[in-house]
């Protein structure tokens, strides 16, 4: 009875000096993770902490990965093994202690393919995205508002995109196991002082041009236009090849369609049942003939290919899966000819063979 009663007084007083701050319990608000990865590249791998992506650790050559001063309680972990794989991972932390993960197996990783467009076809500059509460933060956009944003665990996202001269811009968008997503973001209208200055001092997005009252058109001459196009109307008509990009059927072959795709962009498209073979460098998906999902993410990237780059990541930004920029043009592995669109050849190269034009 005795001892009973000891320990009641014990307790008691353990919870009184807690109450009045008398005892230091930081060292159990926080602890310890520690796993091991089944595969890794220890140039790109990293750890960090779903919300706080501060809060990050390196991965040995082994894998092993030691994550320190983790809030106690339920977190979520963001696991980059390589450049195409990863994986989240919700862990329970003890204060003052380690949790101890079994081997973990990186999954593979979905892409988002990311174009923002401001209003009136003005040029995006110097433009920047973040993924909220992960470790990708502060990605520059490229010259044409396209970023290849990855690799993204199966999940959801919170996206903020920041463009001088325009509001910040917040989108969400959730991505799958090994897939390849196209994410348009269009700008709110941009200040005041930008509206003044318009295009003479933002320039105009690709394909377009600057008018003499500051607005982007699509032309202001017939030369500014593609071969068998003319200007009408500030407008380049005639008929557009297969994943031209279009605003209505007059601006198509006869024989194609002007269609809005699954991911919202309107291209030249021809119609397909399984039994008529589709151009060279097309597939019969669903009822149009799309580019080669495994090299192109979409028309879009199929109209890159061949232009100018500055290394392979410029390339994949702009939709081309496996990108190569090779003599300062964007292209792709091949192994023949029916790979590549249409005025490519499958050639061999200095790193073996691409899509090149043909000569």
């Amino acid at each position: 009875m005795r001892q009973t009663v000891y320990y009641s007084v014990m307790m008691t007083l353990a919870v009184a000096v807690g109450a009045c701050g008398g005892f230091d319990n930081t060292p159990f608000r926080t602890g310890t993770v520690r796993g091991r990865l089944t595969e890794a590249d220890p140039s790109v791998a990293l750890v960090s902490l779903v919300g706080d992506p501060a809060l990050r650790g390196t991965v040995a050559e082994d894998g092993s990965f030691v994550l320190k001063n983790v809030p106690a309680g339920p977190v979520e972990l963001f696991i980059l093994a390589s450049a195409d794989k990863a994986v989240r991972l919700p862990v329970q932390v003890p204060g003052g202690g380690s949790a101890h993960l079994e081997e973990v197996v990186p999954r593979e990783a979905g892409f988002l393919a990311l174009r923002v467009k401001a209003p009136s076809h003005q040029r995006v500059s110097d433009g920047q995205v973040s993924v909220m509460g992960m470790p990708f933060q502060g990605l520059r956009l490229d010259e044409d508002g396209c970023l290849r944003l990855g690799p993204l665990p199966d999940g959801c996202y919170d996206l903020e995109v920041s463009v001088p001269g325009y509001p910040v811009k917040k989108t969400n968008a959730c991505v799958k196991e090994s897939e390849q997503k196209e994410l348009k973001v269009q700008l709110s209208e941009p200040d005041d002082d930008l509206i003044k200055q318009g295009c003479t001092v933002t320039g105009c997005e690709r394909g377009t041009h600057c008018a003499s009252d500051g607005r982007c058109v699509e032309c202001t001459a017939d030369d500014q236009c593609t071969p068998g196009f003319s200007c009408r109307s500030e407008r380049c008509e005639g008929p557009g090849v297969l994943c031209a990009a279009c605003n209505g059927d007059w601006q198509c072959m006869s024989s194609v369609r002007c269609e809005t795709l699954p991911r919202g962009l309107m291209a030249c498209v021809a119609r397909c049942d399984g039994k008529t073979e589709c151009p060279q460098g097309f597939t019969c998906q669903g009822t149009w003939c799309l580019p080669q999902q495994a090299q192109l993410a979409s028309c879009f990237a199929y109209r890159q290919v061949g232009a100018s780059c500055d290394g392979d990541e410029r390339c994949r930004a702009r939709g081309i899966v496996q990108g190569l920029c090779v003599e300062e043009s964007c292209t792709f592995r091949c192994t023949s000819d029916t790979e590549c669109p249409e005025g490519f050849a499958c050639t061999e190269t200095a790193v073996g063979a691409v899509c090149r034009p043909r000569r």
